[in-house]
Parts: C-alpha cells; sequence; structure tokens
C-alpha cells in the first residue's frame, strides 16, 4: 500500500509536467493565401495578334525568390517575409501564369502554353526573374519586379532577342491587401511590355 501510495503523486506530478510543456509549444502560424489576379485586358487592336506559336517558360529565379513567401527589403540587402501572408504558388509560376493569362488575352489562347503543358511551340519565352519584392526606396515603399527575358529558338536553342524589364507600383497601403494590389498592378505593366516586345520581334521576325 505505501508503495502504491508513492506512485500516484509521482503520476500526478509527471502528467502536470506534461500538460504544462504542452502548453508552451508554439501555436502554429496562421496563414492567408493570396493570388496574383490577372485583370489585363487586351487592348483591341492588339488583341488576337497573329504570332507563332509561345511557349511561356518558368522564370528561373534564386532560392529566395523560388517560394511562395512575400519578400520585403527594407534597407540594404537586408530581405525580409510578411508575417502569416503566402503567394498561392511559388513565385516564379505565379509570373509565368500572370504572363500567360495576360498573353493569351492579347493573342490567342490556341497560340499560347507553358511548360506544364509540354507542348510543342514555335518559340520560347524564358527569363530569369530578378526581383519580386518590396523595396523601400527613399521610404517609399514599392512592389517591384525584374526580369531578364529571351526569345528562343527551341530547335536551335539559339537566342532570338532578349530585353530587360523592370516595372515598380508604389503602394498606396503597406498592408498585406495593399501590398498584393500593387503587385497586381506591377505584373499588369510587366505583362503588357512583354507581350509588346514580343508582339514586335516575332512580327519583324
Amino acid at each position: 500500500m505505501t508503495s502504491q501510495r508513492c506512485i500516484k503523486p509521482v503520476m500526478a506530478g509527471l502528467l502536470a509536467l506534461a500538460l504544462a510543456a504542452c502548453s508552451i509549444l508554439p501555436e502554429a502560424e496562421s496563414l492567408t493565401i493570396y493570388r496574383l489576379p490577372n485583370s489585363l485586358v487586351a487592348d483591341g487592336d492588339a488583341a488576337m495578334a497573329d504570332i507563332p506559336s509561345l511557349r511561356i517558360n518558368t522564370p528561373q529565379a534564386s532560392l529566395a525568390l523560388s517560394g511562395p513567401r512575400m519578400l520585403v527589403n527594407p534597407q540594404g540587402d537586408q530581405l525580409s517575409t510578411y508575417k502569416g501572408a503566402r503567394w498561392s504558388d511559388p513565385v516564379p509560376a505565379l509570373v509565368r501564369e500572370h504572363v500567360a493569362g495576360a498573353f493569351a488575352q492579347r493573342f490567342s489562347l490556341s497560340r499560347i502554353s507553358t511548360d506544364e503543358h509540354g507542348l510543342h511551340a514555335d518559340v520560347h519565352l524564358g527569363s530569369d526573374l530578378q526581383q519580386f519584392q518590396v523595396n523601400y526606396i527613399n521610404g517609399m515603399p514599392r512592389a517591384t519586379i525584374e526580369l531578364n527575358a529571351r526569345l528562343i529558338n527551341p530547335g536551335t536553342r539559339q537566342v532570338i532577342a532578349a530585353k530587360s524589364f523592370l516595372v515598380e507600383q508604389t503602394l498606396a497601403d503597406v498592408q498585406v491587401p495593399g501590398v498584393v494590389s500593387a503587385f497586381q498592378l506591377a505584373a499588369d505593366d510587366l505583362a503588357s511590355q512583354l507581350a509588346e516586345w514580343v508582339q514586335s520581334e516575332l512580327q519583324e521576325g
């Protein structure tokens, strides 16, 4: 009886310690997932333009830009993230789908595909994503997208044309929904500039 009386307090103490340990474990981060809607409307004169079939490849990107986190550069070379917010896809895929959607509106859905489809295309649009982040410039936050683009002949692997694009959109609101809105405008601007460049290069070629 004496041993059983001793065991019960010990077990109760262990249970209390276990419950205390559970209470101090960090709670799972609450995440809000944001899409990058494609709101670009094709120009009437440019819509359904006649171009060769085009495959838009997923941009190459650094490790920091390869995930779904929303990045901000408050100063210098320091990159931080917006807590509790993520993009719906890794950033390179997000850019690819936004550009592909804009191109399908401007040209023709049957002319545009991505490397996700694996379809034959006359020309490939490859790129390197250099920036997709909020930069604070002289204290002003701007959604910044920098992309080095290349038109490639898939048969010869030769570069037909290349151009660098840098677009910036000042944030009207520094909260996450305002960040998303600024990136949508910047991505629309990028897609429009890319489409005009591609159309010019392919029609001349």
